[in-house]
């Protein structure tokens, strides 16, 4: 049996990664001209292509390349995906934290002011009181 694989279906495959990765380059330099944020989701609205094209290691490498991803990323597909979750879940639980606190802080602001101004309105009709 022959188990290698043909050389039209490698050269088309290679082709295929070329293409995409020319479509990724494209999209890339086109949104930085117009300014756009560098992400994986713009960069999906822009080309179309799915999420998975954007894990494969061809594509992986031209977003390392480009600053658009970390090169610690291609290094994390190896790790466990349950300790990634988890990493994740990590890092949004402390995200949460912080708003929370912020959210806490500006809450506590916006009652102080609140009091002051009802101390104000008080002092206010107190003295239309007295006219």
């Amino acid at each position: 049996m022959n188990n290698k694989v043909p050389k039209e279906l490698i050269a088309r495959q290679e082709h295929q990664r070329q293409t995409t990765i020319n479509t990724v380059m494209r999209a890339i330099s086109e949104l930085r001209a117009e300014g756009h944020r560098l992400t994986i989701k713009n960069l999906m609205d822009y080309t179309g292509l799915s999420r998975s094209v954007f894990g494969k290691k061809h594509i992986r490498a031209v977003l390392v390349s480009q600053g658009i991803i970390a090169s610690e990323a291609c290094e994390a597909e190896s790790t466990p995906p349950e300790s990634t979750a988890k990493q994740r879940m990590k890092r949004k639980l402390e995200e949460n934290d912080q708003q929370i606190r912020r959210l806490t802080e500006e809450n506590t602001a916006l009652k102080s002011e609140c009091e002051m101004l009802r101390g104000k309105l008080f002092l206010l009709m107190q003295r239309q009181s007295l006219e």
